[in-house]
């Protein structure tokens, strides 16, 4: 069995000093992934799983055959897509107060979008945080 898994990432970033205490920042970045199981092929030993079990369980359950036989697993790398894309964004601005002592605030944003939820079901979501912060320099 074979895993394959690719990622591209895309990255732009930017900061400008408009003055000498204070400082800009923005960051873009981009993803694209995928993965998928690929060459995936089992071949059945036994004409039912029954046959593993030493004893004949079909009556009890219909199904039963389908259980043990590795040949229904071929199915696997139809459901073993993964492909997502991730949008990341943040800006910032920091402030020197005086030579020792600063203050910062910066924005976060990531959008991240499952193309193919069936794998682990729905797992879309957006996220935006803000954070403030102290430096101190000695």
């Amino acid at each position: 069995m074979e895993y394959r898994t690719e990622a591209h990432t895309f990255t732009a970033a930017a900061t400008y000093k408009p003055m000498a205490r204070l400082g800009m920042n923005a960051n873009l970045s981009y993803t694209k992934g995928r993965g998928n199981i690929t060459d995936l092929t089992f071949e059945s030993m036994y004409p039912t799983g029954d046959v593993k079990l030493d004893f004949d369980t079909s009556s009890i359950n219909p199904n039963q055959p389908y259980l043990y036989d590795v040949a229904y697993l071929n199915e696997i790398s139809d459901y073993s897509n993964l492909d997502f894309t991730q949008l990341d964004i943040s800006v910032g601005v920091n402030y020197r107060l005086s030579k020792m002592v600063g203050l910062g605030l910066n924005y976060f944003y990531t959008d991240f979008e499952d193309d193919d939820p069936y794998v682990y079901g729905e797992q879309d979501v957006t996220v935006q945080s803000l954070m403030g912060f102290v430096t101190f320099s000695f």
